[in-house]
């Protein structure tokens, strides 16, 4: 996807931009801030701190793609951090393992037909919504039936 024509473009904004264009999954701030870290280690050699981006660099270009609706912000309940992604991906739902905390995207939305989302209440207007699923992933399955 093009860079936002209704932002500013800043350094900061255009690498936040292009990690997550690439990515294959939503990110956290975090996540994107290690993958900047790692691009600038590539590109630069190892100890090379110029281009690197700052955590809260990364907040506000986060922030004002969110504000301008080109990027997805979803906190999921097990987390205090929130995971980003470039709106036009569409909005995600996701597996949860409890035991190391991986996210599976699930394919699909339960709301996806319009019916479903007016079965609530003809009255209430819904804008969004949530899906989580707990459970264990297959390698946690296997570690925990090895303690047994």
């Amino acid at each position: 996807m093009e860079f936002p024509s209704n932002i500013r473009k800043t350094q900061s904004r255009m690498r936040v931009w292009e990690i997550l264009n690439h990515a294959n999954t939503p990110l956290t701030a975090k996540e994107i801030a290690i993958r900047a870290a790692q691009d600038t280690k590539d590109q630069q050699g190892e100890g090379a701190t110029e281009g690197a981006l700052w955590l809260s660099s990364i907040y506000r270009a986060l922030d004002a793609f969110a504000n301008a609706h080109a990027v997805s912000r979803t906190v999921l309940s097990d987390s205090q951090e929130a995971l980003y992604s470039l709106a036009g991906n569409g909005h995600h739902h996701y597996a949860i393992c409890m035991n190391c905390k991986k996210k599976t995207e699930l394919e699909g939305c339960p709301f996806a037909e319009e019916k479903t989302l007016h079965a609530v209440d003809q009255d209430f207007m819904i804008v969004g919504h949530t899906v989580e699923v707990y459970g264990y992933c297959k390698q946690c399955r296997e570690q925990l039936s090895k303690k047994v």
